[in-house]
């Protein structure tokens, strides 16, 4: 059998150096390949990242209940200073703030129709309610039946016509009654017809009315008003009076109403 040559001293030391100089070259390669891998990881990592964040451009405008927004970019706003603010600043408060605006425009309109109507309601008094009596004014006659004239209280008028006479009433206060009767001759005047315009009575005779009126509301003449209308037939011509007198005048306490405190007229329409 061959026996195995046996190393000398030196050999044995060249082969461990030559062995150690190996595991040198091996760990070196090593280190290298593991740099050479980390390496190209941190490029494309890199390489990501970069892609990442330049492919998508920031927005500059956002859309935001219906209105248009412009998204400020803050390193341009902190070169560009106070005047970009601003601007910016004064685009965004307009457009917010218009429709704000206009709702406080109604709104106040609103308010200040509501409290024109509520002044132009005038409060009822209780001592004086609001039953205001209206004035009458009939149509005159615009042709005549003669050239015959009767003067009536000083208003000329024609035989033959028909002329509507009024009674009307001032008064310094509301009153809850009243009760009188007018005067006329029946040689010259034929009464045809007489109407109240309150809530009176009015009775016409042969020459004389009679009218009366209560109301617990109140019959306010204190601005002028009517108390009847009357119409007559012109019988003859010359010159006649209609007189008119006041039995009753009551206030809403039921004192007596003073008549020289009180204006009354008869009005002709011929």
């Amino acid at each position: 059998m061959k026996q195995r040559r046996k190393f000398t001293k030196k050999e044995k030391i060249a082969l461990a150096v030559l062995g150690l100089l190996m595991a040198v070259v091996i760990a070196a390669g090593t280190i290298l390949i593991v740099n050479n891998v980390n390496e190209a990881n941190r490029e494309a990592t890199n390489t990501a990242h970069t892609t990442i964040k330049f492919t998508k451009p920031a927005p500059t405008e956002k859309i935001k209940d219906g209105v248009t927004e412009k998204i400020i970019d803050k390193k341009t706003s902190s070169k560009s200073g106070k005047s970009t603010k601003a601007t910016d600043a004064t685009a965004s408060t307009s457009k917010t703030e218009e429709p704000a605006n206009t709702s406080k425009t109604k709104s106040e309109t609103k308010k200040t129709e509501k409290k024109k109507n509520n002044t132009s309601k005038p409060s009822k008094k209780t001592e004086e309610p609001d039953n205001k009596i209206p004035v009458v004014t009939p149509e005159k006659n615009d042709t005549h039946k003669s050239d015959e004239k009767c003067v009536i209280n000083g208003t000329t008028c024609y035989v033959g016509d028909t002329i509507s006479v009024t009674l009307n009433l001032t008064t310094p206060k509301v009153l809850i009654n009243y009760q009188g009767y007018t005067d006329f001759d029946s040689e010259y005047l034929k009464i045809v017809s007489a109407k109240s315009n309150t809530s009176g009575l009015v009775n016409g005779k042969a020459n004389q009315i009679l009218y009366n009126a209560s109301d617990l509301n109140g019959l306010d003449f204190t601005s002028k008003g009517t108390i009847y209308t009357a119409t007559f037939k012109v019988k003859k011509a010359g010159s006649t009076s209609i007189k008119n007198t006041f039995e009753v005048l009551s206030d809403m306490d039921l004192k007596p109403v003073s008549v020289s405190s009180c204006k009354s007229e008869i009005v002709i329409y011929n």
